[in-house]
């Protein structure tokens, strides 16, 4: 992975460093956010691990300008047992995960590997389709007629397949124009191309909602198939995409499963109500402000459910919330609906 570390203290910021460096990670360090910035502008990282307190700009500055102008880079923030309350702050404004100092090689080794399962969600999924060739053999092979919506220009070969420009600005106008082709048909196919293009342009919420809408009007009809450039999608808005192609119930959910520690917590809960020290351990946790925020998340978005004091247990939803992640995993199965997710081109793998 290609890693930015953050902060004003050069004997800290050397040893983080060199515990990345000895496991293959290509390493930067800047001891401002100024200078994080000009790095940031420079070259592509995939984690950056920040001090909150430096100088004139906190790390939480720091944070907000990053999900701003660089979406896919994970953040993890780095605080003293003094800042833990900042620490669960920056959680809730879209910091990835946290580490308290003096961190060790094992909590270190911890985040890399959900931060490796995160990256994974923008690279999973079959190999590179094009759209067009795609949209042309659902319209040969299995007889549907496609509508194919990508960015110009496009090259149509059969009469079975149209062609409508993204315009990415526009979802409404995309919900309209597929509703419009795929209400007077028998069976119907939409292939919608660089899903990334809206991703950029709109909340996640709001591409789960279109996406929600075009595969309810396909219901009976005939497939939904998306594709996307690994390399410019974020790996919370994969999710987003796979979510809504599977599930109904997706956009209440969203939020939880973008989130690795709370997969993992789900996923314990999924064979039985358990301890919050049950829930830590599954979440290979030892910070107990850690695993309390994300439980806390989870029973907010009801999810899951106490059980008594310190027990907790799946709520309906949060069973529906194991189904659709089961139905993530099987989307490129070949099983089911035929809705799919599929990369458009070969995703980069970052340098080591």
């Amino acid at each position: 992975m290609r890693v930015l570390v953050v902060d004003d203290d050069s004997e800290f910021r050397e040893y983080l460093g060199g515990l990345l460096s000895a496991r293959g990670h290509t390493v930067a360090g800047v001891p401002s956010t100024a200078q994080a910035t000009s790095a940031l502008e420079r070259k592509e990282f995939d984690v950056m691990f920040t001090d909150l307190r430096m100088g004139r700009r906190s790390g939480l500055e720091l944070l907000g300008q990053a999900r701003e102008k660089w979406p896919r880079l994970l953040v993890v923030m780095l605080t003293g047992n003094a800042t833990v309350e900042t620490a669960i702050r920056a959680l809730q404004l879209g910091a990835f995960d946290y580490l308290r100092k003096p961190v060790v090689d094992g909590q270190v080794q911890r985040v890399l590997e959900l931060v490796s399962q995160q990256l994974a969600l923008t690279r999973a999924g079959a190999k590179p389709l094009d759209p067009a060739r795609y949209a042309r053999a659902l319209a040969v092979e299995g007889g549907y007629d496609v509508l194919l919506i990508s960015p110009p220009p496009v090259r149509v070969t059969t009469e079975k397949v149209s062609h409508l420009p993204l315009d990415p600005d526009n979802p409404f106008r995309i919900h309209e124009a597929v509703e419009d082709f795929v209400v007077p048909k028998d069976r119907a196919a939409v292939v919608l191309a660089a899903v990334e293009e809206l991703l950029a342009r709109h909340r996640e919420e709001e591409i789960s909602s279109l996406l929600d809408g075009i595969r309810a009007l396909l219901e009976g009809k005939g497939p939904l198939a998306v594709g996307y450039d690994p390399n410019k999608i974020t790996a919370t808005g994969a999710l987003a995409v796979r979510a809504s192609i599977v599930s109904n119930d997706a956009r209440t959910t969203l939020d939880s499963l973008a989130n690795p520690i709370r997969r993992l917590v789900l996923r314990r809960l999924a064979d039985g109500s358990c301890s919050f020290m049950q829930a830590m351990e599954a979440a290979h946790l030892d910070d107990t402000s850690l695993i309390a925020f994300h439980l806390r998340k989870l029973t907010e978005s009801g999810l899951v459910a106490h059980v008594s004091r310190q027990r907790y247990r799946l709520t309906p939803r949060g069973k529906g919330a194991i189904k659709i992640l089961n139905s993530i995993d099987e989307l490129d199965s070949g099983r089911g609906s035929g809705n799919r997710i599929f990369p458009s081109k070969t995703p980069r793998r970052p340098p080591s």
